[in-house]
């Protein structure tokens, strides 16, 4: 049995006048737990609580299974965690005017300072960290400062690692190398506990899972006792998270004249392609999934209007169509389209996120910009779809999911009459991105039809309602 460094039962938290609980919290050696909430109100509560800032006003709290219950228990508690735990936020904690090693080994008095950089190279080698001890701080990347934080902790013989707000700073690759940092630790006795929205955190990677909604704790849970569908039920109040469910109960105000087909392609032959049918419903998740490089080519180009159908006919709005309708309406922004292939077009570098997202909206309203009360509005629908985000950060910043996510989040203001997103091989993930998942049910609630054209792999979603595949031209599937 892994052996407890802390628990809190029936916590409340003060942070200034406002008390938040009860919290229910346990962490213990070798294990990789979750905090998820998605309100930052309460990530930050939580973070300076860990950091000796906020006080426990009641509950129970347990240090090494025994109860702390002395008279001055809020001093002794944070002498307990500040002896034991480390921090970590987006927020780096290291100092700029001293070198790596120093950073590390602050304050210096763990090992003779003579063996510092020796140490270094050995910790660096046995967590399979690259970074070289040269390096000025401020050169250093969002990952390696946190690969360096660690290492501190680690020095600082902290059993416990609290990290917030990161996960949404690094790259794929990046999260994939700290998955296997967290993995070492938690072998040689660490606890690791990420606090984080639902959207930035992978459940796959968890041992135990937290759940904080409302400034109070409603469940723990190890990882095979829930799933994400439940998890994002009881964050929500509305009760209305679960993909699944979201997509089973589109609200009738949303769909008050949404019926009828907004798209059909009819026996569509192009080059090798034969005979493709299609029915795409308002508010309908479709996916085509191409088996290869020339079917997934083949299929992109008819849905952009770039191909010339040798037979077959389109259907759009209720009347027969040529192809050039579509073109047309992809240019006006009457029909979205998401490539993944072409990251580095998707955005605007020279406008904020906020603009970028109000772009197709401004093609449609060119005056939009000059209401003040619209663009905050705008503001405050993005940070709903994407919690994690920073809207004050440049586009150059953005991580490849970000840049993703956003370009997909800025069809949902302009409501199109159909969003296209195309994905090629290198950008299908093994996992549900959830985000995606959640901007995809936001336009389906509001009717816009999604269909997505996969290459050789599916799109891990459970919210997809009818599924076509192709193979060497044909449909080999639908279901």
């Amino acid at each position: 049995m892994k052996k407890e460094i802390f628990r809190m039962h029936n916590g409340f938290i003060r942070q200034g006048r406002i008390q938040k609980g009860p919290f229910f919290l346990h962490f213990c050696k070798g294990e990789i737990s979750g905090i998820i909430t998605d309100d930052s109100f309460e990530k930050e509560m939580l973070i300076q609580f860990f950091r000796c800032k906020n006080s426990l006003v009641s509950g129970d709290f347990y240090y090494n299974e025994q109860g702390i219950v002395s008279d001055d228990r809020n001093s002794i508690i944070r002498r307990l965690i500040s002896e034991t735990t480390s921090v970590i936020s987006g927020n780096s904690q290291l100092f700029e005017s001293l070198t790596i090693v120093d950073n590390i080994f602050i304050p210096s008095f763990f090992i003779k300072r003579r063996k510092h950089k020796k140490v270094a190279a050995r910790l660096m080698e046995f967590f399979d960290i690259d970074i070289p001890l040269h390096m000025k701080i401020k050169d250093l990347t969002t990952f390696q400062r946190l690969q360096i934080e660690i290492l501190h902790a680690v020095v600082c013989h902290h059993k416990l690692i609290i990290v917030s707000d990161i996960n949404g700073m690094l790259r794929s690759k990046e999260r994939n190398k700290l998955r296997q940092l967290y993995e070492r630790l938690a072998q040689i006795g660490y606890a690791i506990c990420q606090i984080e929205s639902l959207n930035n955190i992978s459940l796959n990677t968890l041992d135990r899972v937290q759940v904080i909604e409302k400034g109070r704790g409603v469940g723990s849970y190890s990882r095979v006792e829930i799933e994400y569908s439940e998890i994002a039920r009881l964050i929500n109040a509305d009760g209305e998270s679960n993909p699944g469910e979201l997509l089973r109960k589109k609200d009738d105000r949303f769909f008050d004249g949404f019926k009828g087909i907004v798209l059909e392609a009819q026996d569509i032959c192009c080059g090798h392609l034969q005979q493709f049918s299609l029915k795409l419903s308002k508010g309908e998740i479709a996916e085509i999934n191409c088996r290869s490089g020339m079917d997934y080519l083949e299929i992109k180009s008819v849905f952009t209007g770039r191909a010339n159908p040798t037979a077959g006919k389109f259907i759009y709005e209720g009347r027969p169509r040529n192809l050039n309708v579509l073109s047309r309406a992809i240019t006006r922004g009457e029909i979205g389209c998401v490539d993944f292939a072409n990251l580095d077009n998707l955005l605007f570098e020279n406008l904020s996120i906020t603009e970028n997202a109000c772009y197709p909206l401004c093609l449609k309203n060119p005056g939009f910009f000059l209401h003040h009360k619209y663009r905050k509005l705008a503001e405050d629908y993005i940070r709903k779809l994407m919690p994690g985000l920073d809207l004050e950060k440049s586009i150059k910043s953005l991580t490849q999911e970000q840049i993703m996510q956003l370009a997909f989040c800025k069809w949902i203001l302009c409501k199109p009459k159909l969003l296209l997103l195309f994905i090629p091989s290198p950008f299908l993930k093994d996992e549900p991105d959830h985000v995606i998942d959640r901007l995809m049910i936001e336009l389906s609630r509001y009717g816009v039809p999604v269909l997505i054209l996969s290459e050789r792999y599916k799109f891990e979603s459970k919210i997809i309602e009818t599924e076509y595949v192709i193979h060497k031209g044909v449909i080999a599937k639908k279901q």
